[in-house]
């Protein structure tokens, strides 16, 4: 049986998630992010490297998230309470799939030929 990619922790306020991966998708530090994102974010946002930028802005942008906490291996988010997570988990975890994939992903560089 395969193992999961992203495993969802339930915080006793039913308000706020942690989805864990099993790599790192950030740089090593612990941001916070509310919503809607600010111009002012964007420094914070670079010091995520490239795939962490991609995901808090691609989470941010689902509507309903208020705010995210976002560690090398977790992305924690609170949720507005109007909106169940039912309508946005599915999104959360196709995004931290693609920014998986994105981290497994290698450059391989091609030697020049000898002359």
């Amino acid at each position: 049986m395969k193992q999961p990619r992203v495993v969802i922790y339930s915080h006793p306020n039913s308000e706020i998630k942690s989805f864990l991966t099993p790599t790192e998708i950030s740089a090593f530090k612990v941001e916070h992010f509310k919503g809607p994102l600010r111009e002012d974010s964007g420094e914070s946002l670079k010091g995520l490297g490239i795939i962490g930028e991609l995901v808090v802005r691609e989470i941010m942008a689902i509507p309903g998230v208020e705010e995210i906490y976002i560690k090398p291996k977790e992305v924690r988010m609170k949720k507005r309470p109007s909106i169940s997570w039912d309508e946005i988990e599915k999104k959360i975890i196709e995004i931290l799939d693609r920014a998986l994939r994105r981290k497994e992903i290698r450059v391989i560089k091609k030697d020049e030929p000898k002359t």
